[in-house]
């Protein structure tokens, strides 16, 4: 027998075996126990707690004046813990979730079983914290709930706070509406101090959105011990962090006068659906419109109506998937878009202030130039449609700048069109569309809102680039001087938003700044208004020269629009103090393929210092002057103190003043007994 095949050999190598064995082990036990222990303890902690957000309440959002329009309700809540759910077996959730929906039911909050398991399995919650299946529900569920407590394991009701929008409907585009958390806006605010979890509240659109950061709270936490399946088994510290509410946004927007022109823009849109059309003209469907009204000294937007509107309350603890998809529908009255910022019109007549600067500015045209206007306007070398006329070809004979903006001659501007497509080699193909620009056409404001949009000043490569990438869309791909005449009135391709229109007015009224639009004038700590944490000071776009022999032809043109015999709304105007309060504006009627024209009009008062600018669209209205101008005359007699002001109630409704009617005459008495 070799030594290798002798059972003491075997022995050996076997014991040399073990002993390895057994070093590698303890090698591994020291360096667990030793050198990581402190590694692996942390990690160990960790798997046996868990913290648990709690929401705070958001900051609430007033008006410049300090009328809170946004605040913060108590709303009772029922939640099921789902642990303690998940616990239950099957017959025992079945008659659980079965009592739940009866009593509900019969305590004014109608629910079903499947409505109830579908919120209890709903991923969106954490699984550490109770999830809400029913909001503001009545007082009488809550006791009776508390007081059978046996029944429904793993339920309870409790108290949260929810949005308040204590006037309703008012401001609702500017103001926007929270809801809960989507995984892309987790995601993209992951790294912000503070932290979101899944079911957590976000603004979604306007104030609410744009001032997330601020609006939202400092959330709480509570910390759980849960067991090796991550379920929790007790609380180890209950709110060791309390909430800390977010801090409050004051708006420029006066609410009464928001109020008064949402219902102004209403009324008008429901008289232009009432009025009969006119000649061959079509009905008006009048289906939305906006009016804004800002400070041309600042830039500050003091209201800003959009019609359709929506009652933000509505996101308030969830919308359901049928109204919002009715809410959101591309083909129908579309009440979320904010057609003050995202509604783009032809301007119609309104455009002519800037065709007169244009050619004031390149040296085409003196103030004093005279036109004779025949009520049409032919152009020279033209093949094709060469004759341009004015609405019902009136012809207002010899006029000049100042007056044909009075007046408002279409053909005065078309040979204006005409001028700059003939001296293009000179001043260049877009020096008409420049001019445009700088008072701020063409681009986003820069309101502080999301979703704006920036209008359109068409070119001759943009016409060249939509063709070629549509052809089926345009009928031409060159630029033609029609399409130069067609833009100086404010038709063809020209687009602009109510809020471009009213920023440019206001730049003119000021005497050439153009003012990025501000909606906030600052942030205060929660609850405490005299703590201003940040504010917000005008923002400058842009500066327009405007000298006096360019500037005054253009003003008293406009000035004659209301004041002079001739002008487009000088009927409108009649009886309104316009020497106390002078009022500067332009009507627009912009023509639109297949519907009624859109109404439009734009003013500015009182001259020579205006603290307001009005602008007014009504889609499928009418005349500018018979619909538009009504609008802004009514709010300017707010503005000038010869109307009072209504009251605003809780809710949002405005409540006129009765006015005193006038004592009958001898003749009013002698009429009335004729009558008889």
């Amino acid at each position: 027998m070799t030594n290798a095949e002798s059972p003491r050999y075997r022995l050996a190598v076997l014991a040399v075996v073990v002993l390895a064995l057994f070093a590698a082990l303890f090698a591994r036990l020291w360096y667990l126990q030793v050198l990581t222990s402190d590694t692996f303890e942390l990690q160990a902690e960790s798997n046996r707690i868990r913290v648990v957000q709690v929401e705070a309440p958001r900051g609430r959002i007033l008006d410049r004046n300090g009328t809170v329009l946004v605040d913060n309700r108590v709303s009772t809540v029922v939640t099921v813990d789902r642990v303690i759910f998940n616990a239950l077996d099957d017959d025992e959730a079945a008659d659980m979730l079965n009592r739940l929906a009866d009593e509900m039911s019969r305590y004014g909050s109608p629910a079903t079983v499947e409505q109830l398991v579908d919120r209890v399995n709903d991923v969106r919650y954490s699984q550490y914290a109770p999830v809400p299946v029913a909001e503001d529900v009545t007082e009488e569920l809550k006791i009776y709930v508390e007081e059978h407590r046996d029944e429904f394991p793993s339920v309870a009701v409790e108290r949260t706070a929810v949005r308040r929008y204590s006037y309703g409907t008012r401001g609702a585009h500017l103001i926007g509406y929270v809801g809960e958390i989507n995984d892309t806006e987790l995601e993209d605010r992951a790294d912000k101090p503070k932290t979101y979890e899944r079911g957590d509240h976000i603004g979604k659109t306007g104030v609410e959105r744009i001032y997330e950061d601020d609006l939202r709270g400092t959330p709480g936490r509570t910390v759980y011990e849960v067991d090796a399946q991550g379920r929790p088994v007790r609380i180890l510290e209950d709110l060791s962090r309390p909430p800390i509410p977010g801090d409050d946004v004051w708006l420029t927007v006066d609410i009464t006068t928001q109020s008064i022109a949402e219902d102004l823009l209403k009324d008008a849109l429901d008289a232009a659906r009432n009025r009969p059309p006119s000649g061959d003209n079509l009905p008006n469907e009048a289906p939305g419109g906006s009016v804004v009204v800002t400070d041309p000294q600042d830039g500050s937007v003091l209201a800003m109506a959009s019609y359709p509107t929506f009652d933000p309350s509505d996101f308030v603890n969830g919308i359901s998937s049928a109204r919002y998809a009715f809410l959101a529908d591309e083909d129908g009255p579309r009440p979320l878009n904010n057609r003050a910022i995202q509604g783009q019109y032809a301007p119609g007549s309104t455009f002519k202030l800037i065709s007169g600067y244009a050619a004031l500015a390149s040296g085409l045209r003196e103030a004093d130039t005279p036109y004779f206007d025949t009520g049409s306007h032919t152009l020279e070398n033209c093949e094709g449609q060469c004759t341009f006329r004015n609405a019902g070809s009136k012809a207002y004979g010899t006029v000049d700048l100042q007056r044909s903006i009075t007046v408002s001659s279409d053909a005065y501007f078309y040979s204006i069109g005409e001028d700059f497509w003939n001296a293009r080699g000179r001043l260049g193909e877009e020096a008409f569309q420049e001019s445009a620009r700088l008072f701020g056409f063409d681009q986003e404001t820069g309101v502080p809102l999301p979703s704006e949009q920036d209008g359109r000043i068409p070119t001759p490569e943009q016409r060249k680039a939509q063709y070629d990438a549509n052809p089926g869309a345009f009928l031409e791909r060159n630029w033609f001087t029609g399409d130069n005449v067609n833009m100086a009135i404010g038709q063809g391709d020209v687009a602009v938003t109510p809020l471009q229109l009213a920023n440019a007015y206001a730049t003119f009224a000021n005497g050439g700044t153009r003012y990025a639009p501000n909606i906030a004038t600052k942030i205060t700590r929660a609850g405490s208004e005299n703590t201003v944490k940040r504010t917000f000071e005008p923002r400058i776009n842009g500066n327009i020269d405007l000298p006096a022999e360019w500037r005054d032809p253009l003003l008293q043109g406009l000035l004659g629009v209301t004041a002079s015999g001739s002008g487009t709304a000088f009927g409108t105007f009649q009886g309104f103090p316009l020497n106390e309060f002078p009022v500067a504006g332009k009507t627009g009627t912009a023509q639109v393929n297949g519907k009624a024209d859109t109404a439009v009009f734009a003013a500015f008062g009182p001259v020579p210092d205006p603290r307001y600018q009005v602008a007014v669209i009504l889609e499928e209205s009418g005349f500018g002057g018979t619909a538009a101008a009504p609008v802004a005359r009514k709010l300017f007699d707010q503005f000038a103190g010869i109307a009072q002001p209504p009251e605003l109630q809780p809710g949002g409704e405005l409540v006129y003043p009765v006015e005193a009617e006038d004592e009958p005459t001898q003749e009013d008495l002698a009429r009335v007994g004729s009558a008889d």
